[in-house]
């Protein structure tokens, strides 16, 4: 009778890889036991538990290579962390929020993995976002033709999350080199999967066009020959895979949960009979591979590793810096403007026109930009023609198309710019964004910060907004003071062809997350030289469009370009008006601002979005603040009454929208005060 071939072997492990796959998961179990310890000892403030996952999380990571595949661990991964090369230090550091820690700096709960240097892509606390910059990651090593693959984990809740289901479609459409680890531990905080999921995860797959596999993932060698089975096919170009993996969480899901609010003993105990830790040291014991005393050795290391570790961490030094790495390039703004800029030379065109000759330019000038969003692709080139021609001349793999789904759109232009490529995702309305408001707020925001200056994230996200053109309810809002509010966002708004071009390829350039916001109203309206040659305008720099002496009239987009039809009108009543264009809402140009309020004693300050709680509001009260014992007048903004959005009727939106003859109106008032 042949004698069968252990397991491990069968798997391509050695004698000593698989100990230490043992080493590595016991590793795991201690650490978590230690943060329990240390968060009842007072000592720590918050941990999450990992107990249990040890098989699905350890054996995983020995399928891949370290040196070249790409890591997005969820916060409950431990065994993930540990497996791919973090030292029990790192994770104490995190634990205890010290200044070295090499996630976050402090600033992230503990077990929020990030590392640029092992490619672990920096992780947040919201649910599932993390699913779509796998994809994007995915698609960016897929253009680099290598054969590397993307790994991303999360538990069965996050299969909910909208983020997962596009992720999963972007990752079939595109036969990405991408795996998806489900850890299903059977419930999501206290929620039950039966209350929870419906069906199986792992069948879900079948769906988006690639295979499903349904484990034990409390097995290490059905884990390790399940993910061998997907990285090849990852690596021979042959797509994505979902891995669910059944396991159990022994602990409550963090340290400020009851779990036994809706579980009994009885039921973890009986998930305990089937550890992983105990399945891999009976098995390592009948293969002769650890002996009672090896094994007694072992677990003294490790207790003897982690107590080193733990004082190391617990004695080093606090983060003292809370304000730095907000951003990957802090702009400070320099000097006001005192004269309009010069007009450049160029041939006239409108702002469409400059747009797309601009992103042209951009692609031109910079072969790792990377162009996609609805319709933009091949010879449609956006509803409003911005990308015409970009496919044709630059190839269906740096301008393609996408579903509709922005959240995805923005969440995978995350993963790709972490591969290394400038990427301008669009959002065809500003009116459509909202979905993608987690990856824009939550994610791209806050990737500098979170992972203390460690990742950036250069993107560009461009969309049409602003009424005017008949465009109705949901083809006519103003979405700028949501995101102008937001740390770690810049925001800018072109009003003419030069400012496009400028504005863009400032943009395109910085290692911040961009708001590219094109005032539709302008697209054929507002028209202008296209500068000659290279041509920039920094991000937090005003255009001072016109000089005057009785007021400052504050505008951007489509108002600033009503502001300066309004010029003429005043002038001719005895008005001398001053008109700032900002260009840049964040970061705003304030010297020039408080420049002109000082000359000028009056102030008005124009948007198309609601005046409550407006972007001008923010205007408003800083120069309030700021200037106000050179104010002859209050500050006047003039936006949207407080209506939902704009109406479709004719009349009804030329009765709420600005105009040059309403702005005028205004600036009378004022200036009569």
């Amino acid at each position: 009778m042949l004698e069968q071939t252990p397991d491990h072997r069968r798997l391509g492990l050695d004698d000593t890889e698989v100990v230490e796959m043992y080493r590595l998961m016991l590793m795991a179990r201690r650490v978590d036991d230690r943060m329990w310890a240390l968060q009842r000892q007072g000592r720590a403030a918050f941990v999450l538990g990992a107990s249990g996952h040890e098989a699905i999380q350890v054996a995983s990571v020995f399928a891949l290579d370290r040196d070249k595949d790409w890591l997005l661990p969820y916060y409950r991964d431990m065994g993930v962390a540990l497996a791919w090369g973090f030292d029990p230090r790192e994770i104490f550091l995190g634990v205890f929020a010290k200044k070295e820690d090499p996630m976050s700096g402090g600033r992230q709960l503990p077990s929020h993995w990030s590392d640029p240097d092992r490619r672990v892509f920096t992780q947040s606390s919201v649910i599932g976002t993390q699913f779509p910059h796998a994809a994007g990651i995915a698609h960016g090593l897929k253009f680099g033709e290598t054969d590397a693959v993307t790994v991303v984990y999360g538990g069965e809740g996050a299969t909910s999350e909208g983020d997962w289901h596009e992720a999963m479609n972007w990752a079939g459409i595109h036969d990405l080199p991408l795996i998806f680890v489900i850890e299903n531990n059977q419930y999501a905080i206290s929620v039950p999967t039966s209350e929870g999921v419906a069906g199986q995860i792992s069948d879900r797959a079948q769906g988006y066009g690639f295979p499903g596999h349904l484990i034990d993932g409390n097995d290490p060698f059905e884990v390790l020959e399940t993910m061998q089975t997907a990285v090849r096919r990852a690596r021979s170009g042959e797509g994505p895979t979902l891995i669910e993996a059944e396991t159990y969480r022994y602990y409550a899901h963090t340290s400020d949960d009851n779990d036994t609010l809706y579980r009994t003993q009885e039921e973890v105990e009986t998930w305990r009979k089937r550890d992983p830790l105990a399945k891999l040291r009976q098995y390592l014991i009948e293969q002769r591979l650890l002996t009672e005393k090896q094994e007694t050795d072992l677990d003294e290391e490790v207790v003897a590793t982690l107590a080193k570790a733990v004082e190391a961490a617990e004695t080093s030094p606090d983060p003292d810096e809370p304000t730095s790495h907000v951003y990957a390039r802090l702009i400070e703004v320099g000097e006001a403007s005192t004269t309009p800029e010069p007009v450049p030379a160029g041939e006239r065109v409108n702002l469409i026109t400059a747009i797309n000759r601009s992103l042209h330019e951009v692609m031109e000038a910079h072969d790792d930009t990377v162009v996609f969003g609805e319709d933009v692709a091949r010879r449609k080139g956006g509803v409003f023609k911005a990308t015409q021609d970009l496919t044709e001349r630059f190839g269906s793999k740096r301008c393609f198309n996408t579903p509709i789904a922005e959240s995805s759109i923005i969440g995978c232009a995350i993963g790709m710019a972490a591969t290394g490529y400038k990427v301008i995702p669009e959002i065809q309305f500003a009116d459509y964004i909202h979905p993608a408001f987690d990856q824009i707020v939550s994610e791209a925001a806050r990737i500098s910060y979170r992972s203390d200056g460690r990742w950036n994230c250069p993107i560009v996200i461009r969309t049409p907004y602003g009424a005017g053109i008949h465009g109705a309810q949901y083809h006519s809002q103003s979405i700028e003071a949501f995101y102008a509010h937001v740390p770690g966002l810049k925001v800018v708004i072109p009003s003419t062809p030069a400012d496009v071009k400028g504005l863009l390829h400032t943009a395109v350039e910085d290692p911040d997350p961009v708001l590219f916001i094109e005032p539709k109203k302008l697209y054929r309206l507002a028209k202008g030289p296209f500068p000659d040659g290279e041509h920039r305008v920094p991000l937090g720099k005003a255009a001072l469009r016109h000089l005057g002496d009785d007021l400052t009239i504050v505008a951007y987009g489509a108002m600033a370009h009503f502001a300066m039809e309004a010029v003429p009108i005043l002038e001719e009543l005895g008005v001398s008006p001053e008109v700032i264009d900002l260009r840049s809402l964040k970061p705003l140009d304030w010297p020039t601002i408080e420049r002109s309020v000082k000359k000028t004693s009056r102030a008005l300050v124009l948007h198309e979005d609601n005046e409550f709680v407006g972007y001008g509001a923010e205007i408003a009260a800083q120069i309030a603040d700021k200037t106000f014992e050179w104010l002859d007048a209050p500050v006047k903004r003039y936006g949207l009454p407080d209506v939902p959005l704009m109406p479709y009727a004719g009349s009804l939106e030329h009765a709420l929208y600005p105009t040059p003859e309403s702005i005028v109106e205004r600036a009378l008032e004022l200036a009569k005060y």
